[in-house]
């Protein structure tokens, strides 16, 4: 082959590559919204051994529009998923939440029952801002994301308190 060749070649193989990293991302529009969110493969995650983690309700309400990808860092990790390396806009994360009755994920290696998945995904606006924020079942299919939190029933404390009679002088 001569070097024209070899150009054409590795020139095509560069367009397929970055075509296809294009294809499994969202459209989104400078605001930092888009019309239809594209989830990438549930379990085909780049960190945390295609697992995924377990957020804290706390965490999810902290999640609001404005906070930087610092902030995000800082409350839910990295993202879960290879977003890129310049210009990333949207960051997706797999996690899990106990939910008793819920029978056990087929594609999740861990067998055990009682857990729905969701997938998660931030988009920032063009000042890497997040705006939008949007949830995907994955299992069960129809799972509300994210799952309403356990009520927690209100813990009472009986302390019996003894009291020594009190002498008085006389």
């Amino acid at each position: 082959m001569n070097k024209k060749q070899v150009f054409k070649l590795g020139l095509s193989v560069l367009t397929a590559g970055l075509l296809a990293a294009c294809a499994t991302k969202s459209h989104v529009k400078p605001d930092g919204t888009t019309d239809e969110p594209v989830f990438p493969k549930p379990y085909s995650l780049t960190f945390n051994n295609d697992r995924g983690t377990f957020p804290t309700y706390d965490e999810l309400d902290q999640m609001r529009p404005g906070l930087t990808k610092d902030d995000i860092y800082k409350i839910l990790g990295r993202p879960h998923y290879d977003e890129g390396l310049y210009g990333v806009r949207e960051w997706d994360y797999l996690f899990h939440f106990y939910t008793p009755g819920v029978g056990v994920d087929p594609d999740n290696t861990s067998g055990v029952e009682g857990i729905t998945t969701c997938q998660y995904k931030v988009i920032y606006d063009k000042d890497k801002f997040a705006r939008s924020f949007y949830w995907n079942p994955v299992f069960p299919k129809d799972a509300a994301c994210p799952p309403p939190a356990p009520k927690v029933e209100p813990q009472v404390i009986i302390r019996e308190i003894v009291t020594t009679p009190k002498r008085i002088r006389q």
